[in-house]
C-alpha cells in the first residue's frame, strides 16, 4: 500500500514516531501521549495523575488534536471469490 502511495517502505515504529510528534506539536498533555502510546508513568507524580480514567476528557483532547494526516483513497483490485472447488480442481504441491 505504501508503494502505491509513493511512500518509502517503513516499519511500525515510523507510525509511532509520527503520532508522538504530531501529538506533541498539538500540545496534547504528556500524560495522554504516554497513555496512548502504551508507556508507563515516568515519575512519582504520574502515579497521582487520573487523566487516564477520564474518558470524556480523553475523547475531547483526541478530537482537538486530530490524527495529523488525511486518509488517502486507495484503489483495491477486486478478486473473484471462489465458492467451491471440485476435487479435480484442487492441486496439492508436496
Amino acid at each position: 500500500m505504501l508503494k502505491e502511495l509513493g511512500m518509502d517502505i517503513c516499519g511500525a515504529h515510523a507510525f509511532r514516531r509520527f503520532r508522538t510528534t504530531h501529538l506533541r506539536k498539538q500540545r496534547a498533555p504528556e500524560g495522554l501521549v504516554q497513555f496512548w502510546l502504551g508507556h508507563g508513568g515516568k515519575s512519582i507524580t504520574d502515579g497521582y495523575d487520573r487523566v487516564r480514567e477520564d474518558v470524556e476528557y480523553r475523547k475531547e483532547v483526541a478530537r482537538s488534536v486530530g490524527i495529523g494526516f488525511t486518509i488517502p483513497t486507495v484503489s483495491v483490485q477486486t478478486v473473484q471469490r471462489i465458492e467451491k472447488l471440485s476435487e479435480q480442481e484442487i492441486v496439492v504441491t508436496v
